[in-house]
Formats: C-alpha cells, structure tokens, sequence
C-alpha cells in the first residue's frame, strides 16, 4: 500500500472552455463597436475585464484549496505468479478521506510486454468508503514483469483543474510458462475426461507393469489377470490390477536455439516447447516418476531429476525467465553433455524443430543417447507449411513455392522414418498440437513398459 505523491495540476475542459470564450470575447469587442457604436466599447471591455479577473481569483481559489485535498492511497493486488499468454485479474483499492463524492480517472501502468482490458478507468469515490477496480491483463513475454506507477488524475474542489499522482511502488511478479493447462489436465483427469485436451490413454501391454491390488472380477478382464489362489479362498473370481511402473527417469531435452523462434501464433515455437514439457512433467510426476529438465542451443540449464508433485514449482522457477536466441542447436555436444549428467537409464524427450540439413547431427546425438536410454524426438513443423498446401495456385510463383514446400515436407517425413527405424519414437507435429502429442507418446511409452 502506497501514498500517492503530487505530481501537477492540469486545467478541466470547463477552464479551457471559458478562457476560448473570453479570449473570443476580447477579439469580438472591438468588431461589435465598430458595426454597432451603441454598445460602448468601454463598457464592455469593462465587463471582460471583471469577467476574467473573477474567473481567475475562483481558478486561483480552486488550486489553494487542492493544495490540500486528502492524501489518497492505492493498493495493487497481483498474483506473484502468471501464466504467459493467460488473463489474469489485478485489483486496484483505494482508501481516501474524501468528505464529499468525486470521481477519479485511474491508469495503471502496464508495459509493453503486457495486454490490458480496461487499464484506463473512472472510479467514483464515496465519503468513509474504500473503492475497489480490477482490469485484466495477459502477459506476452516469460520472465520478470513490474508494473510500473499507478497514475491518477483527482479533480479539484470547484473543478476547474485537476491533479495527477502517481503510486510511489511498482508491482513485481513472474511469468511462467503456461501452467494453466495443469489445472486443467488435474480437473479433466479427475472425471476421466482427459480425452477433451486430446490426450488419449491406451491399454496396457507388456510385462514391465507393477502389481497394484486384488479386485473383483469385471468382465472384460483377461484369464492372466485372474488370481486363482484369491478366488478359491473368496469362492468368487478375483483379479488382479497392475500399475505403471514407478520411480523411472524422465528427461526433457529442450532446443533454445534459433530455429524455435519461429512463430505460428502469439507464442514462438519455444514457448510452446516449455508449456508441453510442463504439462508432460506434471503428468510423470504425477506417475510417480522423476522428472529433470535440460536446455541447449542458445541457453543452457539443467535441472536434476527428482520425484514428487511439489517438483513442478521446482521446474516452473527453474525455466521461466528462459529465453531464445540466435545460435544454432548443437544437437551432439547436447547429447554427450546428457550422458554424463544423467548415467541412469531414461526417457528423454528431446523437444526441436530441426530441418534437413541438420537431420544427420541429430540422429548421431539420438544415436549416443540410446545407447543407455530410451529417445523420444517432438520436432515442430511451422504451421505455414500446411497452410501453403491448401493455397490456390495461379501463378509461376505461387507454383514454385507449393513445389518447394512439398519437397522439403517429403524430406521432413523421411527424417521422421529414419528416426523410427532407428528404434527411436518421433512426434512431427505443430507448435499448438505438441502439449498433447508429448502427454500421447509419454503415456504409449508407460503402457507398453519399455522403459
């Protein structure tokens, strides 16, 4: 909570107005005398004069008795925390001493980085009463964020003027990737209905599952799952329900270089890079796995794996103010700087948008990986691509360029092929489409117990 500080007077409309009126009148007296000698120019040069010098002793009057209207102070609700690209609600109160009602013209100061509804107000104050607004904004870029002074502009006593402040504190919070679709995942998961964020949850194979508990029989369940030595002893069938395997590694590998720059939408490629590996963390911590984090390209940071749902605070702090640049990928020093961090057997998630030239790097680095852990590639193809296929073609231009992005797009799709044979899993997919494509691939990966 902060007192507002006195910055300048500014003259009302109302004063503006009447200084264009007398200065209007002064230039007209003379024309009136000239055209018509019965109204004394003297007379009226007389009434002007008393005019102007009454309207400046009440202007006069009206700044004094500003000088010492009530002290106003401000305080500004901000959450520490906000999701990039998400709408969040601040709340402005403010206590004042007025005696008598008076509205006040309120901005907050956002920067550039931010989008705001309704920064700019008029907020009525009541006698012995606080006044409350709230406006919302939407953060564009991750890291720190300070909301600078909050101005106001009061009106004084008799209104020929008014007065700006300005909040003598700024506002400071923090930016994090996405983590609104946690709550969501946490809400759907909850009713099952976690198919509506296109995440699919597959059946379970293979053996590398761990047993859960005894359970009655339901129809549908397999002859292997029966527990004969259970169900003689109840004299009813009894089955037994497995889990997924617990405690396995998960590391997020994930490209800051210059390719992930590349925007389809307000968020570049990176940033929708964090918001799916976020989600995908929420969710393997939620599996009772570890989960570590490792950025490489422009910035580079890492974050050993550990387990538990607090840990996700621990990777939110850990990547929300990094940042994308020029460099390019090196995609084998990457892999190698991996292998000695992380000597326990893991899935890692490596998280780019790679081009053909240099597809052979990375499948020398996804080579070196697998030779102690299981790879997943998520390579993000920009959405103008798809949208150069669909365009109609009219001119020699619009032709070389539909040539163009089909070849380039069948050289994509045979990277994509040599990954998988390679025993690796692939995800090409769009920038938007990644969250769910990672949580997909994450969960084929648990089901089928090859980690």
């Amino acid at each position: 909570m902060s007192e507002l500080s006195r910055k300048r007077w500014r003259p009302s409309r109302k004063t503006l107005a009447v200084v264009l009126c007398l200065g209007l009148a002064a230039l007209a007296a003379p024309l009136l005398g000239y055209w018509w000698p019965a109204f004394g120019a003297s007379w009226v040069q007389t009434g002007l004069t008393l005019a102007t010098g009454i309207f400046a002793l009440l202007v006069l009057l009206d700044f004094a008795a500003s000088r010492s209207q009530p002290a106003i102070r401000v305080e500004r609700q901000l959450a520490g925390g906000l999701a990039l690209n998400q709408w969040s609600e601040v709340k402005l109160t403010l206590h004042h001493q007025f005696r008598y009602p008076i509205t006040v013209e309120i901005f907050d100061g956002v920067t550039s980085d931010v989008i705001g509804e309704q920064v700019h107000q008029r907020a009525p104050l009541q006698p012995q009463q606080t006044t409350q607004v709230s406006y919302r904004l939407r953060a564009l870029q991750r890291g720190p964020l300070t909301l600078e002074h909050c101005h106001l502009r009061v009106p004084t006593p008799l209104g020929f003027g008014s007065l700006s402040y300005k909040v003598a504190e700024a506002s400071l919070a923090k930016v994090y990737p996405n983590f609104a679709a946690i709550a969501a995942y946490t809400i759907l998961a909850a009713e099952n209905h976690t198919s509506e964020l296109g995440i699919r949850q597959k059946n379970r194979r293979g053996q590398g599952l761990d047993f859960h508990q005894l359970r009655e029989y339901r129809q549908g369940d397999s002859l292997r799952q029966i527990s004969w030595k259970a169900s003689s002893y109840r004299q009813q069938l009894i089955s037994k329900e497995y889990q997924d395997e617990r405690d396995q590694n998960v590391i997020l590998l994930i490209d800051s270089g210059r390719r992930m720059r590349a925007k389809d939408d307000d968020l570049d490629h990176f940033d929708h890079a964090l918001n799916a590996s976020i989600l995908v963390s929420y969710i393997a911590l939620r599996q009772g796995d570890s989960v570590g984090v490792m950025s490489f390209g422009n910035s580079e940071r890492w974050i050993s794996p550990q387990k538990g749902a607090d840990r996700v605070r621990v990777i939110l702090n850990g990547l929300y103010d990094l940042q994308v640049g020029n460099r390019a990928p090196d995609y084998l020093a990457a892999a190698e700087k991996l292998s000695q961090l992380q000597r326990k057997r893991s899935l890692v998630v490596i998280v780019t948008n790679s081009r053909d030239e240099e597809i052979d790097e990375l499948v020398m680095a996804v080579k070196l990986l697998q030779k102690r852990h299981l790879v997943l590639v998520a390579n993000i193809r920009e959405a103008v691509l798809d949208q150069t296929l669909h365009e109609p073609i009219q001119t020699l231009d619009q032709a070389a360029t539909y040539a163009g992005t089909v070849t380039y797009l069948q050289q994509r799709a045979a990277a994509h092929r040599k990954l998988q044979q390679g025993g690796t899993y692939a995800v090409d997919c769009l920038a938007k489409e990644l969250a769910p494509a990672l949580a997909n691939s994450y969960w084929e990966i648990k089901r089928a117990g090859v980690l």
